[in-house]
Order: C-alpha cells, then sequence, then structure tokens
C-alpha cells in the first residue's frame, strides 16, 4: 500500500473515531502531500522511520519522505526537546550494542583444512551531556594448523558536549596484528577540541584539531613520541535508509613522521535489528620504522541490541 494512499484512508477513519469520542493520538505521520496519519513513533534511525499507526498497524518508510507531529508537551518535556535540538539525548542515558560474527572451516573444493573467526562488538551510550562509544574487532585464520592472522584493534572515545556547537573528546586505541616476523603493535591516546557541525539527531560531524601521543611498534623496533593533528567523527544519511558512520584520526610527531587511521561504514537497516553494512578500515604511516598505507574492505551482517527503541527523537520533529 502506498503510503499516501494509507495516510488518505486512515485519516477519515480517525476522524470516524474521534467523533465517536476517541483520545487524541500523540503522534501524527504526515506524508509528501500533506496527509495525516495519527499514532506513535516506534523508531527513527538510520534513515528509516518505523510508526505504529491505530489504524493501519506498524509501517515502515524513509525518513526524507515523511515527518511527524506532536502535540504540545507539557513545560518539561518541551525543554528536554530545546536540549535535544542542540545535540542531547532528550531523554535518559541510552545504552546500545551491535554485535557481528563470522564463524568458517575448510575453504572452497581443495578442503584445506582451515579456522576462521571474525567478530565485532561495538558499544554506545548516548545523554544530554555527551557521548560514550567504545568498539573491538578480531581475526583469527589457522591454514592447515599454521596460524596465519590473531588480529585485535580497539578504541573508546568520549565526546563531551560543551555547546550547541563545540565539543571535548578524548580517544584511546591500541591494536596487534600478526606478521611473518612476530606481532605489530600500535598505540594513540589523543584529545580534541572542535567544532559540532550540521548536528541534529541522527546526524553530526564532529571534527577539530587533536593532541596526543602515539607509540608504534614494527619487527622489534619501536617509534613513539608527542604528536599533533586532526579528529573527526561523522554521522550522516546518505540514500534510501543507508547511514554513514566513522571516525577518523590523524596524528603528526617530530621530524615529518605521522600516522592515521579511518574505519567508516555505509548501514542498511534490514529489520528493526538486523543490519547490513560495508566496512573499510584505512591506515597509514610514515615513520622512521615503517611506510606504507593498507586498506580493508568487507561485508558485515550485524544485530543491533537497544533496550530503549523509543528515546531516540520522540521529542523531536522528525526530518
Amino acid at each position: 500500500m502506498r503510503l499516501n494512499s494509507a495516510i488518505a484512508h486512515a485519516a477519515c477513519a480517525c476522524v470516524l473515531w474521534l467523533a465517536q469520542g476517541g483520545d487524541v493520538c500523540a503522534d501524527v505521520l504526515i506524508g509528501p502531500n500533506g496527509e495525516r496519519l495519527p499514532g506513535r513513533v516506534i523508531e527513527d534511525r538510520d534513515g528509516v522511520l518505523i510508526f505504529q499507526s491505530d489504524f493501519l498497524g506498524r509501517l515502515t518508510v524513509q525518513s526524507d519522505r515523511a515527518r511527524v507531529e506532536r502535540d504540545t508537551p507539557p513545560a518539561e518535556p518541551v525543554k528536554a526537546a530545546v536540549h535535544a535540538g542542540s545535540g542531547g539525548a532528550a531523554n535518559a542515558p541510552r545504552w546500545s550494542a551491535d554485535i557481528e560474527a563470522k564463524i568458517g572451516q575448510d575453504r572452497g573444493s581443495l578442503k584445506t583444512p582451515e579456522d576462521t573467526l571474525n567478530g565485532a562488538l561495538k558499544v554506545s551510550r548516548k545523554s544530554d551531556d555527551g557521548e560514550f562509544t567504545a568498539s573491538a574487532k578480531y581475526k583469527y585464520k589457522k591454514t592447515d594448523g599454521q596460524l596465519k592472522d590473531d588480529d585485535w584493534l580497539a578504541s573508546a572515545s568520549y565526546d563531551r558536549f560543551l555547546a550547541a556547537d563545540r565539543f571535548l573528546v578524548g580517544r584511546v586505541l591500541g591494536s596487534s596484528e600478526l606478521k611473518s616476523d612476530g606481532y605489530d603493535r600500535t598505540g594513540t591516546v589523543a584529545a580534541a577540541y572542535g567544532w559540532r557541525l550540521w548536528e541534529k539527531p541522527g546526524r553530526y560531524v564532529r571534527i577539530g584539531p587533536a593532541a596526543g601521543y602515539l607509540s608504534l611498534e614494527r619487527g622489534g623496533e619501536t617509534f613513539d613520541g608527542p604528536a599533533v593533528g586532526l579528529y573527526m567523527r561523522v554521522k550522516y544519511p546518505v540514500w534510501g535508509g543507508i547511514t554513514l558512520d566513522g571516525e577518523l584520526e590523524q596524528l603528526n610527531a617530530s621530524a615529518g613522521n605521522r600516522y592515521g587511521i579511518a574505519e567508516f561504514r555505509l548501514k542498511r537497516p534490514v529489520t528493526e535489528r538486523l543490519y547490513v553494512a560495508l566496512d573499510w578500515l584505512y591506515t597509514s604511516s610514515h615513520v622512521e620504522i615503517e611506510s606504507g598505507v593498507s586498506s580493508e574492505w568487507r561485508w558485515v551482517i550485524g544485530w543491533t541490541f537497544d533496550p530503549h527503541p523509543d528515546n531516540d527523537m520522540r521529542s523531536a520533529t522528525t526530518r
């Protein structure tokens, strides 16, 4: 059923229902031609709006094809909505988590004995004051009894909201990658102060200069020292319910030494919890002990655990 036709039929039903003394609905879904459908918002995230209609049941539409209006809320929710407009969550602190895993054995027609494991976990906590994000990835592969991959990458950051257009972030990152001559290890600690651009519920660009410390170990040799650079974090709807989500850190040490890492994801929900994504991990280094780049792409099927799906955008008008 097309959205315009569904809203038009439901609007007529709603008029009859109200004439019989029904309660006024809290939310109203407005179609592209002004049709109005009463109900309530279940979820509005990653460019997809899930709306529970009193007459048509649950509808899933793209956020840019419809908007939501609410009745005038009491004084306190209005204050919360204003705070949300400046980037806050307008609700109690909210935790959510994404988990991914891939386990395999044997490979192709050759049946080479091979055990593989790829897993990732991302946890976030959003509140009016800031946003905490932590992630961990692990890759393991053993082929014909020989260990090929035993790699991990973990990071944690906290974006502190100082004002509607300013933020302060602290970030730590560590990684270990198996090589033929041992493990290559990387560690960074950085802080950045910058600007919150185009920030609305479900979208933002946060960018600013950073300062921190860089430590690299390559083939038994080490490089470490203070560094300055750039930090950026972005979440933005792209098209058709696809959202771009990522983080970038570039640190420059003395004598032209530098290291950069970028993690970006294109994510598309399949259901309220299941999603597919395309991940890109890019690293570059130019230091005394190493110079080169690494670029890795992978498809992901994941699951979102969110104890409070109704919290997002319930107090603000939908895009």
